[in-house]
């Protein structure tokens, strides 16, 4: 009798796995029909390119508007949440955090030189990500007021080519 509890467990396991996978999966087809400049879904944990997609999302519909995607002016508490920092003459940053990886992956939208933010200064999209992070230090307002890259970051962190490899 006691293998029975167990034996449910394991098939919520399962099923919680095969769920993931088909997520992830759904996220992959969507990166392939948008941006180019992408990283290969290989190169993410696979529960990082959910946060990759709803990044991506967030940062082509204005303000979030018209999106499932939901975001906040704070730090991001988990993969369904985006941080955004955004102000006149500055640019946008939006990172989101998973809860799974303690991964934190962000996008800087620079639209006119002069304002540095993590070492970038001209106008593109930049993608960083940083592992083994909390969900507190996931705030795209934190990453904005920041002008140099932080030490320990990998070097070509940010970049303009694709979310880095980890």
């Amino acid at each position: 009798m006691a293998e029975r509890p167990v034996g449910r467990h394991v098939a919520r396991a399962v099923l919680a796995l095969s769920g993931l996978a088909m997520l992830a999966s759904a996220c992959g087809v969507a990166n392939e029909l948008g941006s180019g400049v992408e990283a290969p879904l290989g190169a993410l944990k696979a529960s990082d390119s959910v946060v990759e997609t709803n990044l991506q999302t967030a940062a082509t519909v204005t303000d979030g508007l018209g999106s499932s995607v939901a975001t906040t002016s704070g730090p991001s508490t988990s993969y369904r949440v985006v941080s955004v920092s955004s102000g006149s003459g500055r640019p946008t940053v939006f990172a989101g955090f998973n809860q799974l990886s303690n991964d934190c992956l962000g996008i800087i939208q620079i639209a006119s030189p002069g304002v540095e933010v993590l070492g970038e200064t001209q106008p593109g999209s930049y993608d960083f990500w940083v592992t083994g992070t909390t969900s507190s230090e996931c705030d795209a307002a934190t990453f904005a007021a920041t002008t140099a890259v932080p030490a320990g970051w990998p070097a070509g962190d940010p970049t303009s080519s694709g979310f880095p490899l980890g």
